[in-house]
């Protein structure tokens, strides 16, 4: 029988801009070395586009997370107490 997958643990939003800047970084680099390559520029220039529109939906999803209010807890109604007259 298969185990159910375990839940990755979600990225923090610190770790999620550093690792995006990083890529993005690191393509914007490819994009500077294939400068005026006719196909490569824009096929890396798409990429960091799709990237960025990515990653921003991710970023937005953990910052929703992160900032939405917790449900809280409410105290249970006190019973009355049988053995008490009413």
């Amino acid at each position: 029988m298969q185990k159910p997958p375990h839940a990755t643990p979600r990225e923090s939003t610190e770790e999620m801009v550093r690792n995006i800047g990083r890529e993005l970084a690191e393509i914007e680099q490819a994009i500077d070395h294939c400068r005026g390559d006719r196909v490569a520029e824009p096929r890396l220039t798409g990429t960091w586009m799709a990237h960025l529109l990515i990653s921003s939906n991710e970023l937005l999803h953990n910052l929703l997370i992160d900032t939405a209010q917790r449900p809280r807890l409410r105290a249970a109604a006190p019973q009355p107490d049988p053995n008490l007259p009413g």
